[in-house]
């Protein structure tokens, strides 16, 4: 009996150092780096996510609010053979930053997988639209979205109602409101030389409507410089040089000096009529806009002869992506499709003003216009074309300054598409 009573005590001992080797495992531990910052509305609705899957899957979310950075932040963890399964970030930054250096897993199997408690696949409740302008050539998806960001110029309805003008779908009537405005004593177009993301914006909207999505990224590398011989590239000059104030004017007074924030807040207190942004600027200005101010959105005008298709608009999601070699990468996947519930796409609507890929959730009213755009596009194209993400020494060293000297007016269409051919052949002439 005594023989029987200390091997009994020693089994018991060894089923409770160390834990899991005897009775119940430790649970599997998910890593996944956020770009969001504790605190934030964004980082609230996906920690709310976590915390119920953690609960229904039995399994541990060992979450790092990063931030905005997150993509540089976990390349040295990586390096040092730290296990990362899932990070999220902007779709640009997961495949410049993390697809291009080829540590990402393929993300199109997610689309084939069950929504919890809802009966459908991801790829039934989420807009192809959303995400399609990130497949590669070889079929790869390397993003699923949660969130969805578009661009066009932004107004106050109230004021155009007020001054009797109607949201222009050509350049033609586009140039009649920017003159009405001007009458009516107001900058027709809000905007910032100094800052970069403005500097980018209207030039690549005028590419893609006269060339067509593809065509700057196609340019860009383009090692020759011929693609930028193509003569449509100075018809997109001409208009560039049109809303400089050599040109027709359309910029307000001063914007060559006018850096983020002063262009979005000129618009907002209605000394401007329209502002270029993305969908993320009625979360920015709604604390200083008048209680009569009404957002609306329409679409880049289009133009006569144009090859890109009329409706195309950019899609630049927000979304997951996870590592290659993922030591948990089916349970991280189980995660994505997780959170696009359509309670938490509800509460990322509410909570945070955004736009959800779920077609069956609404955007919020401040971004309908722009959401309605998105639905009726045949065609989408990434931030930039691409550029920035796929060449961003050749985005900061050529196509930068080139537009700051077409927008400033130093330089027309003729010597635009002149000094791109010209500064992409230096430019790629000094690398392999």
């Amino acid at each position: 009996m005594y023989k029987k009573a200390m091997v009994v005590a020693l089994l018991l001992a060894l089923c409770v150092v160390p834990f899991t080797s005897c009775g119940a495992a430790a649970k599997p531990t998910i890593s996944y780096w956020s770009m969001w910052n504790k605190g934030e509305p964004q980082q609230r609705v996906i920690e709310r996510a976590i915390a119920d899957f953690e609960k229904e899957y039995g399994v541990k979310v060992d979450v790092k609010w990063a931030g905005r950075d997150v993509t540089n932040a976990i390349k040295p963890r990586l390096l040092a053979g730290e296990n990362i399964d899932l990070v999220d970030q902007s779709a640009e930054e997961l495949y410049g930053g993390v697809a291009a250096n080829g540590i990402s897993s393929r993300m199109n199997d997610v689309l084939d997988m069950q929504i919890p408690h809802e009966g459908k696949k991801v790829k039934d409740v989420i807009g192809r639209e959303t995400y399609d302008a990130y497949i590669r050539k070889d079929g790869s998806l390397y993003i699923i979205p949660y969130s969805v960001v578009s661009a066009g110029f932004w107004y106050n309805k109230a004021l155009f109602r007020e001054l009797k003008i109607e949201p222009p779908t050509t350049w033609e009537q586009f140039l009649s409101v920017a003159g009405k405005l001007r009458k009516a004593g107001l900058d027709p177009l809000a905007f910032g030389l100094q800052t970069e993301v403005y500097r980018g914006y209207i030039p690549y909207h005028t590419a893609m409507r006269i060339l067509g999505p593809g065509s700057l990224n196609a340019a860009a590398s383009d090692r020759t410089g011929k693609l930028f011989e193509d003569p449509r590239w100075v018809e997109v000059g001409d208009i560039l040089y049109a809303f400089s104030k050599k040109g027709k004017n359309i910029f307000m007074e001063g914007y060559e000096s006018s850096v983020y924030p002063a262009p979005q807040m000129d618009w907002i207190m209605d000394r401007a009529g329209m502002f270029f942004c993305g969908s993320w600027i009625p979360v920015e200005t709604r604390p200083a806009a008048g209680p009569d101010f009404e957002y609306g959105c329409f679409p880049f005008p289009v133009f006569k002869g144009q090859s890109g298709d009329p409706t195309a608009i950019e899609c630049s999601p927000f979304g997951f992506g996870v590592l290659k070699n993922a030591k948990n990468e089916g349970l991280a996947k189980e995660f994505v499709a997780f959170f696009l519930q359509k309670k938490y796409a509800e509460s990322w609507v509410n909570d945070t003003m955004n736009m959800t890929p779920r077609k069956d959730v609404p955007a919020p009213k401040e971004l309908r216009d722009i959401r309605l755009s998105l639905s009726k596009a045949k065609t989408t194209f990434r931030k930039d074309d691409g550029v920035q993400a796929d060449y961003p020494q050749w985005y900061a060293a050529v196509y930068l300054p080139v537009l700051g000297d077409v927008l400033s007016g130093n330089i027309d269409g003729t010597q635009f598409a002149r000094q791109m051919r010209d500064e992409t052949v230096k430019f790629w002439a000094h690398r392999k």
